[in-house]
Protein backbone atom coordinates (compact mmCIF):
# COMPACT_ATOMS: atom_id res chain seq x y z
CA UNK A 1 0.00 0.00 0.00
CA UNK A 2 2.94 2.54 0.53
CA UNK A 3 4.56 1.95 -2.47
CA UNK A 4 1.28 2.29 -4.29
CA UNK A 5 0.82 5.66 -2.42
CA UNK A 6 4.04 6.71 -3.36
CA UNK A 7 3.70 6.11 -7.21
CA UNK A 8 0.35 7.39 -7.39
CA UNK A 9 1.82 10.70 -5.77
CA UNK A 10 4.81 10.28 -8.74
CA UNK A 11 1.93 10.06 -11.50
CA UNK A 12 -0.09 13.02 -10.01
CA UNK A 13 2.80 15.32 -10.22
CA UNK A 14 4.04 14.03 -13.19
CA UNK A 15 0.72 15.20 -14.60
CA UNK A 16 0.71 18.27 -13.01
CA UNK A 17 4.84 19.27 -14.66
CA UNK A 18 6.20 19.20 -11.00
CA UNK A 19 7.99 15.83 -11.24
CA UNK A 20 11.70 16.21 -10.80
CA UNK A 21 14.40 14.52 -12.95
CA UNK A 22 15.37 11.83 -9.96
CA UNK A 23 11.46 11.53 -9.40
CA UNK A 24 10.89 10.90 -13.13
CA UNK A 25 13.82 8.24 -13.39
CA UNK A 26 11.64 6.25 -10.32
CA UNK A 27 8.40 6.12 -11.92
CA UNK A 28 10.22 5.01 -15.21
CA UNK A 29 12.15 2.10 -13.23
CA UNK A 30 9.01 1.13 -11.85
CA UNK A 31 7.01 1.25 -14.94
CA UNK A 32 10.46 -1.14 -16.69
CA UNK A 33 9.83 -3.74 -13.43
CA UNK A 34 6.61 -5.18 -15.49
CA UNK A 35 3.90 -5.19 -17.85
CA UNK A 36 1.84 -4.97 -15.24
CA UNK A 37 3.55 -1.53 -13.55
CA UNK A 38 3.22 0.17 -17.03
CA UNK A 39 -0.03 -0.87 -17.64
CA UNK A 40 -1.43 0.71 -13.87
CA UNK A 41 0.73 4.19 -14.18
CA UNK A 42 -0.98 4.28 -17.99
CA UNK A 43 -4.21 3.67 -16.91
CA UNK A 44 -4.50 6.00 -13.73
CA UNK A 45 -2.78 8.58 -16.64
CA UNK A 46 -5.74 7.92 -19.01
CA UNK A 47 -8.51 8.38 -16.17
CA UNK A 48 -6.79 11.91 -15.44
CA UNK A 49 -7.17 12.83 -18.89
CA UNK A 50 -10.54 11.83 -19.09
CA UNK A 51 -11.75 13.38 -15.61
CA UNK A 52 -9.68 16.67 -17.41
CA UNK A 53 -11.99 16.73 -20.36
CA UNK A 54 -15.06 15.47 -19.01
CA UNK A 55 -15.31 19.06 -17.13
CA UNK A 56 -15.01 17.83 -13.85
CA UNK A 57 -11.93 19.76 -12.54
CA UNK A 58 -13.28 23.02 -14.31
CA UNK A 59 -14.47 24.44 -11.22
CA UNK A 60 -10.82 23.52 -9.31
CA UNK A 61 -7.66 25.25 -9.74
CA UNK A 62 -5.70 22.44 -9.71
CA UNK A 63 -2.35 24.30 -10.12
CA UNK A 64 -2.91 26.45 -7.92
CA UNK A 65 -3.70 24.19 -5.40
CA UNK A 66 -0.69 22.05 -5.93
CA UNK A 67 1.20 25.19 -5.92
CA UNK A 68 -0.23 26.11 -2.39
CA UNK A 69 0.54 21.71 -0.99
CA UNK A 70 4.31 22.25 -2.37
CA UNK A 71 5.17 25.40 -0.44
CA UNK A 72 3.27 23.70 2.23
CA UNK A 73 5.64 20.59 1.76
CA UNK A 74 8.66 22.82 1.54
CA UNK A 75 9.21 22.24 -2.27
CA UNK A 76 10.34 25.38 -3.19
CA UNK A 77 13.28 25.91 -0.63
CA UNK A 78 16.67 25.41 -2.26
CA UNK A 79 17.57 22.72 0.22
CA UNK A 80 17.24 18.71 -0.87
CA UNK A 81 15.84 16.19 1.36
CA UNK A 82 15.60 12.82 1.00
CA UNK A 83 13.14 11.21 -1.27
CA UNK A 84 11.31 9.01 1.07
CA UNK A 85 10.87 11.82 4.04
CA UNK A 86 9.50 14.36 0.97
CA UNK A 87 7.00 11.57 0.02
CA UNK A 88 5.98 10.81 3.59
CA UNK A 89 5.48 14.60 4.18
CA UNK A 90 3.08 14.63 0.70
CA UNK A 91 1.39 11.18 1.99
CA UNK A 92 0.12 12.46 4.90
CA UNK A 93 -1.22 15.61 3.41
CA UNK A 94 -3.25 14.08 0.04
CA UNK A 95 -3.21 10.50 0.30
CA UNK A 96 -7.02 10.38 1.81
CA UNK A 97 -7.73 12.52 -0.70
CA UNK A 98 -6.63 10.31 -3.42
CA UNK A 99 -8.30 7.62 -2.43
CA UNK A 100 -11.30 9.43 -2.05
CA UNK A 101 -10.67 10.76 -5.55
CA UNK A 102 -9.46 7.17 -6.54
CA UNK A 103 -12.78 5.20 -6.07
CA UNK A 104 -15.25 7.99 -7.70
CA UNK A 105 -13.04 7.53 -10.54
CA UNK A 106 -12.88 3.65 -10.62
CA UNK A 107 -16.78 4.08 -10.73
CA UNK A 108 -16.94 6.90 -13.44
CA UNK A 109 -13.71 6.06 -15.53
CA UNK A 110 -11.88 3.12 -15.09
CA UNK A 111 -13.35 0.08 -17.43
CA UNK A 112 -14.30 -2.84 -15.51
CA UNK A 113 -15.31 -0.61 -12.58
CA UNK A 114 -18.57 0.52 -12.09
CA UNK A 115 -20.37 1.98 -15.60
CA UNK A 116 -17.85 1.15 -18.03
CA UNK A 117 -17.32 -2.00 -20.18
CA UNK A 118 -13.77 -3.05 -22.05
CA UNK A 119 -13.86 -5.03 -24.86
CA UNK A 120 -10.51 -6.43 -26.37
CA UNK A 121 -9.43 -8.21 -29.57
CA UNK A 122 -6.49 -9.76 -28.34
CA UNK A 123 -5.84 -12.70 -30.67
CA UNK A 124 -8.26 -11.76 -33.52
CA UNK A 125 -11.25 -10.04 -34.91
CA UNK A 126 -14.12 -9.48 -32.56
CA UNK A 127 -17.65 -8.91 -32.69
CA UNK A 128 -19.07 -6.92 -30.29
CA UNK A 129 -23.34 -6.18 -30.29
CA UNK A 130 -23.89 -3.55 -28.22
CA UNK A 131 -27.33 -2.39 -26.14
CA UNK A 132 -28.78 -0.48 -28.62
CA UNK A 133 -28.65 -2.64 -31.24
CA UNK A 134 -25.11 -1.07 -32.80
CA UNK A 135 -22.36 -3.63 -34.09
CA UNK A 136 -18.89 -3.13 -33.86
CA UNK A 137 -15.98 -5.85 -35.43
CA UNK A 138 -12.61 -5.08 -33.52
CA UNK A 139 -9.94 -5.69 -35.68
CA UNK A 140 -6.90 -7.60 -33.99
CA UNK A 141 -5.18 -5.98 -31.14
CA UNK A 142 -8.09 -3.06 -30.86
CA UNK A 143 -9.73 -1.76 -27.68
CA UNK A 144 -13.39 -0.59 -27.39
CA UNK A 145 -14.74 0.95 -23.99
CA UNK A 146 -18.52 1.64 -23.60
CA UNK A 147 -20.73 2.98 -21.07
CA UNK A 148 -22.45 0.03 -20.01
CA UNK A 149 -26.18 0.19 -21.36
CA UNK A 150 -25.26 3.04 -23.48
CA UNK A 151 -27.01 5.58 -21.22
CA UNK A 152 -27.37 9.05 -21.42
CA UNK A 153 -28.29 12.04 -24.45
CA UNK A 154 -25.25 10.67 -26.45
CA UNK A 155 -24.15 7.08 -26.75
CA UNK A 156 -20.38 7.29 -26.12
CA UNK A 157 -17.56 5.26 -26.33
CA UNK A 158 -14.33 5.36 -26.81
CA UNK A 159 -11.88 3.13 -29.67
CA UNK A 160 -7.89 2.26 -29.63
CA UNK A 161 -6.76 0.44 -33.21
CA UNK A 162 -9.08 -0.42 -35.80
CA UNK A 163 -12.55 -1.34 -35.88
CA UNK A 164 -16.17 -1.21 -38.19
CA UNK A 165 -18.76 0.23 -37.00
CA UNK A 166 -22.66 -0.27 -37.94
CA UNK A 167 -24.65 2.29 -35.76
CA UNK A 168 -28.22 2.09 -35.23
CA UNK A 169 -30.09 5.20 -36.19
CA UNK A 170 -31.15 7.33 -33.09
CA UNK A 171 -31.30 10.40 -34.18
CA UNK A 172 -32.77 11.46 -30.26
CA UNK A 173 -29.33 10.14 -28.98
CA UNK A 174 -26.27 10.17 -31.43
CA UNK A 175 -23.63 8.12 -31.09
CA UNK A 176 -20.05 10.07 -29.97
CA UNK A 177 -16.64 8.25 -30.88
CA UNK A 178 -12.99 9.37 -28.93
CA UNK A 179 -10.12 8.49 -30.66
CA UNK A 180 -6.79 9.96 -30.52
CA UNK A 181 -7.81 13.52 -30.13
CA UNK A 182 -10.77 13.97 -32.44
CA UNK A 183 -14.46 13.08 -32.61
CA UNK A 184 -16.90 11.10 -34.35
CA UNK A 185 -20.75 11.76 -33.78
CA UNK A 186 -23.56 9.91 -35.76
CA UNK A 187 -27.07 9.18 -35.65
CA UNK A 188 -27.15 6.30 -37.74
CA UNK A 189 -24.41 4.88 -40.58
CA UNK A 190 -21.73 2.64 -40.92
CA UNK A 191 -17.92 3.24 -41.49
CA UNK A 192 -13.84 1.57 -40.84
CA UNK A 193 -12.27 3.82 -38.40
CA UNK A 194 -8.41 3.45 -37.42
CA UNK A 195 -6.10 5.10 -35.60
CA UNK A 196 -2.17 5.11 -35.74
CA UNK A 197 -0.75 7.17 -33.43
CA UNK A 198 -1.72 11.01 -33.46
CA UNK A 199 -3.11 9.72 -37.18
CA UNK A 200 -7.26 8.94 -37.98
CA UNK A 201 -8.50 7.44 -40.85
CA UNK A 202 -12.24 6.85 -41.77
CA UNK A 203 -13.86 5.27 -44.81
CA UNK A 204 -17.57 5.79 -44.70
CA UNK A 205 -19.51 3.07 -46.76
CA UNK A 206 -23.12 4.33 -45.35
CA UNK A 207 -24.35 7.59 -44.30
CA UNK A 208 -22.74 11.05 -43.22
CA UNK A 209 -20.17 11.28 -40.42
CA UNK A 210 -19.30 14.65 -38.61
CA UNK A 211 -15.25 14.13 -37.98
CA UNK A 212 -14.31 16.90 -35.78
CA UNK A 213 -10.80 18.16 -33.32
CA UNK A 214 -11.54 20.61 -30.94
CA UNK A 215 -10.82 23.34 -33.54
CA UNK A 216 -12.54 22.28 -36.68
CA UNK A 217 -14.88 19.94 -38.15
CA UNK A 218 -15.64 18.64 -41.29
CA UNK A 219 -18.69 16.06 -42.69
CA UNK A 220 -17.87 12.89 -44.67
CA UNK A 221 -20.31 11.07 -46.66
CA UNK A 222 -20.88 7.82 -48.29
CA UNK A 223 -17.83 6.94 -50.59
CA UNK A 224 -15.40 9.34 -49.07
CA UNK A 225 -12.26 9.18 -47.24
CA UNK A 226 -10.50 11.62 -44.26
CA UNK A 227 -7.76 11.81 -42.13
CA UNK A 228 -6.54 13.57 -39.35
CA UNK A 229 -2.93 14.05 -38.48
CA UNK A 230 -3.39 15.80 -35.27
CA UNK A 231 -3.52 19.08 -37.11
CA UNK A 232 -5.47 19.33 -39.83
CA UNK A 233 -8.20 17.28 -41.83
CA UNK A 234 -7.44 15.45 -45.68
CA UNK A 235 -10.38 14.44 -47.44
CA UNK A 236 -11.05 12.58 -51.01
CA UNK A 237 -12.83 9.69 -52.51
CA UNK A 238 -12.23 6.13 -51.99
CA UNK A 239 -10.84 4.40 -54.64
CA UNK A 240 -11.33 1.08 -53.32
CA UNK A 241 -12.94 -0.95 -50.79
CA UNK A 242 -9.57 -2.58 -49.88
CA UNK A 243 -9.69 -1.00 -46.35
CA UNK A 244 -11.96 -3.67 -45.21
CA UNK A 245 -9.98 -6.73 -46.69
CA UNK A 246 -9.26 -7.11 -42.83
CA UNK A 247 -13.02 -7.77 -42.08
CA UNK A 248 -14.22 -9.48 -45.52
CA UNK A 249 -11.21 -11.11 -46.25
CA UNK A 250 -12.48 -9.84 -49.68
CA UNK A 251 -9.13 -8.18 -51.82
CA UNK A 252 -9.24 -6.41 -55.11
CA UNK A 253 -6.27 -4.40 -57.24
CA UNK A 254 -6.15 -2.93 -60.51
CA UNK A 255 -2.85 -2.38 -61.75
CA UNK A 256 -1.53 -2.35 -58.80
CA UNK A 257 2.39 -2.32 -57.72
CA UNK A 258 3.39 -4.76 -55.21
CA UNK A 259 3.61 -2.40 -52.06
CA UNK A 260 -0.22 -1.43 -52.27
CA UNK A 261 -1.03 -5.55 -52.54
CA UNK A 262 1.06 -6.47 -49.73
CA UNK A 263 -0.20 -3.54 -47.94
CA UNK A 264 -3.50 -4.76 -47.94
CA UNK A 265 -2.29 -8.35 -47.69
CA UNK A 266 -0.27 -7.31 -44.25
CA UNK A 267 -3.58 -5.18 -42.97
CA UNK A 268 -5.60 -9.12 -44.07
CA UNK A 269 -4.11 -11.73 -42.18
CA UNK A 270 -3.82 -11.50 -38.38
CA UNK A 271 -0.66 -13.95 -38.85
CA UNK A 272 1.86 -11.30 -40.94
CA UNK A 273 2.97 -8.27 -39.40
CA UNK A 274 4.57 -6.22 -42.01
CA UNK A 275 6.76 -7.05 -45.07
CA UNK A 276 10.54 -6.33 -46.30
CA UNK A 277 11.10 -5.83 -50.11
CA UNK A 278 14.99 -6.65 -50.62
CA UNK A 279 14.59 -6.11 -54.65
CA UNK A 280 12.99 -3.78 -57.22
CA UNK A 281 10.24 -4.45 -58.86
CA UNK A 282 7.71 -2.32 -61.16
CA UNK A 283 5.58 -4.74 -62.42
CA UNK A 284 1.68 -4.07 -62.31
CA UNK A 285 -1.14 -6.30 -61.88
CA UNK A 286 -4.84 -7.03 -61.63
CA UNK A 287 -5.79 -9.87 -59.30
CA UNK A 288 -8.41 -10.53 -56.91
CA UNK A 289 -8.26 -13.09 -53.43
CA UNK A 290 -11.51 -13.56 -51.47
CA UNK A 291 -10.88 -15.43 -48.17
CA UNK A 292 -8.18 -17.63 -49.33
CA UNK A 293 -5.17 -19.04 -47.09
CA UNK A 294 -1.73 -17.08 -47.14
CA UNK A 295 -0.10 -20.20 -48.86
CA UNK A 296 -2.15 -19.30 -52.03
CA UNK A 297 -1.91 -15.81 -51.97
CA UNK A 298 1.64 -15.79 -51.81
CA UNK A 299 1.69 -18.44 -54.65
CA UNK A 300 -0.01 -16.42 -56.67
CA UNK A 301 2.00 -13.65 -56.00
CA UNK A 302 5.07 -14.57 -56.60
CA UNK A 303 3.90 -15.73 -60.09
CA UNK A 304 2.62 -12.55 -60.88
CA UNK A 305 6.23 -10.92 -59.44
CA UNK A 306 8.52 -13.04 -60.94
CA UNK A 307 9.76 -13.07 -57.13
CA UNK A 308 10.41 -15.09 -53.98
CA UNK A 309 8.04 -14.76 -51.30
CA UNK A 310 8.52 -15.91 -48.01
CA UNK A 311 6.71 -16.04 -44.87
CA UNK A 312 9.47 -15.56 -41.43
CA UNK A 313 8.74 -14.40 -38.02
CA UNK A 314 5.60 -12.79 -39.16
CA UNK A 315 7.78 -10.85 -41.68
CA UNK A 316 6.76 -11.40 -45.69
CA UNK A 317 10.31 -11.43 -47.13
CA UNK A 318 10.25 -10.46 -50.91
CA UNK A 319 13.64 -11.41 -53.15
CA UNK A 320 15.11 -12.52 -56.20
Amino acid sequence: MEENSQIDLLIVRRLTETLTDKEEGELVAFMAESLLNKEYVESFEETWISISESGMFNKIDSRKDWESVRSQMGFGQKEIKSFRSRMFRVAAVIVPALIILSSLIAYYYLPGFGRLTVFNAKHSKELVNLPDGSEVTLKKDARLIVVKGLKGNERKVKLKGKAYFKVEKDSNHPFLISISGAKIKVVGTAFDLENQGKRVTINVTEGIVKFSSRHKEILVHKGEKAVFDGKIFLKSKMENNNFLAWKTGVMNFQNAGIDEILGVVVDCYDEISGYKIDTKNNIKVTTAFDNQPIKEVVEELQIHFNKKIVLHDGILVISD
